[in-house]
C-alpha cells in the first residue's frame, strides 16, 4: 500500500481540488481510495459533486474537520486528502448509517461481526451524546475479542446557517447523523490508545446521574459544588480550563482506568460532560501537563512499531479539548506519530474518540485521547 498527504488553502473548494490533483498526478498514476477532510466553511452542496467532477470516482469518502492533520502539518482552514494505492490485494469497502438508533446500532454491530478479519475506521457526525450511546449499543452486541480492528472519530465543525456542520460525504450521499465506515482488507493493522492524564486525590462513586450528566457522588455531595471550587478565586473563568482536570473513570473501585471524561458545563445541579457517564461507577480528578501527553503518545507510538513494522498507512484521531491543553505543543504529537511510524500521516481532532478499552475487550468512546492508527497490506 502506497499513501501520501496533500492540502490545499484555495479559497474555493473548486480551486483547492485542483490544485490537489495536480500535486496528486505528480505522484501518482493512479489510485484506489480518497480520503478527504474539510473545512466546515465550504459550501455543503458543492462536495460531491466536486470531487466527482475533479477526480471521476466514487470511491471516497470526505469529513468536516476544524483542524486536520497532513503529515507534520495542521491544516487549520483548507481541504486534505488521503491518497490510497494499494499493490497487492488490499481493498477498501464501505458502510454506512444515517441515523442514530437501536436498530442501526445492531445492523452496524452485524456488519463488524461479519468482517471480524478486517480492519475497521469508522467516520462519525456529532449528535450530542448520541454517538455515545450507538457505540455502547454496537459493543453491547459484538461476539468477538479482542476487539482490536476498530477505531475512528467525530467530525468536527460548527454551526452554520443554523445547520451544524459536522457532516460526512460518500458518492451522492450527505451524512448529517450517522457514520461512514470504511473496512480494509487484506490489511494488518493496529490501533493504539494514548490517554496521559493522572489521576490523582481520592476515589468517588457516582450516585446520582443521568445520560451526561452527573448530580451527586458518594453519599450526596453536590459535585457542581466541588467542580465550582475549582475555579474559586479565577475572574471570569473559561470551562475550558477545567479540560485540564477530567474525570478518569474506572471500570470498578480498584481497577484500570476506562476512559476519560471531558466537563462541557456547569449549572446549578449537575455537570454535563461530553460524553455518557453512569451511577455506579467509580472515577478520580486527574491532570495532565503537556509533556504527560507526549510521553504517552510517545509510548503507545513506539508500542505500536513493535506490533506492526514497516507501516504503510498512519491516521490519527486526537480530541480537541487535548488540542487546547497541548497549547502551543499540538504539532509535537503529530511530530512524535511521523517520526515513529514513518509514513505520510491523515487524520484531525475530533468532537469524540472511537476506539477499543484498553484490554481490547469492547468498543469506547474516548474524550481527550489520541488514538493512533498504522496499517500495512499484505
Amino acid at each position: 500500500m502506497i499513501t501520501r498527504s496533500f492540502f490545499s488553502k484555495k479559497e474555493t473548494f473548486l480551486y483547492c481540488l485542483e490544485e490537489i490533483k495536480e500535486q496528486i498526478e505528480i505522484k501518482f498514476k493512479s489510485f484506489d481510495f480518497l480520503i478527504f477532510s474539510i473545512h466546515p466553511s465550504y459550501p455543503v452542496s458543492d462536495i460531491n459533486r466536486s470531487i466527482k467532477k475533479v477526480f471521476k470516482t466514487d470511491n471516497f469518502i470526505v469529513f468536516h474537520a476544524i483542524d486536520s492533520f497532513v503529515d507534520n502539518e495542521i491544516l487549520e482552514e483548507g481541504v486534505g486528502v488521503y491518497v490510497i494505492k494499494f499493490e497487492r490485494k488490499g481493498k477498501i469497502n464501505k458502510f454506512y448509517i444515517d441515523e442514530f438508533n437501536k436498530i442501526n446500532a445492531f445492523k452496524t454491530a452485524k456488519y463488524l461481526n461479519e468482517n471480524k478479519d478486517k480492519f475497521h475506521l469508522i467516520f462519525a457526525t456529532h449528535k450530542d451524546i448520541e454517538i455515545n450511546k450507538f457505540i455502547e449499543n454496537i459493543s453491547k452486541e459484538l461476539n468477538y475479542t479482542p476487539v482490536n480492528n476498530i477505531a475512528g472519530g467525530v467530525a468536527s465543525g460548527y454551526e452554520i446557517d443554523n445547520e451544524l456542520r459536522t457532516m460526512l460525504f460518500m458518492g451522492d450521499k450527505i451524512i448529517k447523523e450517522g457514520i461512514i465506515i470504511l473496512s480494509f482488507e487484506n490489511v494488518k493493522g493496529e490501533v493504539g490508545i494514548s490517554l496521559g492524564h493522572t489521576p490523582y486525590g481520592i476515589t468517588y462513586k457516582i450516585t446520582k446521574a443521568k445520560d451526561n450528566k452527573l448530580y451527586l457522588v458518594d453519599e450526596g455531595k453536590s459535585f457542581p459544588y466541588m467542580i465550582k471550587k475549582l475555579l474559586k478565586n479565577i475572574e471570569n473563568p473559561d470551562i475550558r480550563y477545567l479540560w485540564y482536570v477530567p474525570i478518569y473513570v474506572l471500570t470498578d473501585k480498584n481497577s484500570y482506568v476506562s476512559a476519560i471524561r471531558t466537563i462541557k458545563d456547569i449549572k446549578e445541579d449537575f455537570v454535563e460532560f461530553f460524553a455518557n457517564i453512569k451511577e455506579g461507577e467509580y472515577f478520580k480528578l486527574s491532570f495532565a501537563t503537556f509533556e504527560e501527553l507526549l510521553a504517552s503518545d510517545e509510548r503507545i507510538a513506539n508500542k505500536l512499531i513493535k506490533k506492526l513494522n514497516n507501516p504503510e498507512f498512519s491516521f490519527n484521531f486526537s480530541c480537541v479539548a487535548r488540542q487546547y491543553i497541548l497549547e502551543d505543543h499540538q504539532k509535537d504529537e503529530i511530530n512524535i506519530y511521523t517520526k515513529t511510524f514513518n509514513t505520510h500521516l491523515f487524520g484531525f481532532f475530533t468532537f469524540g474518540e472511537i476506539a477499543p478499552d484498553i484490554k481490547y475487550k469492547k468498543l469506547m468512546f474516548y474524550n481527550e485521547t489520541s488514538i493512533p492508527v498504522i496499517m500495512k497490506e499484505i
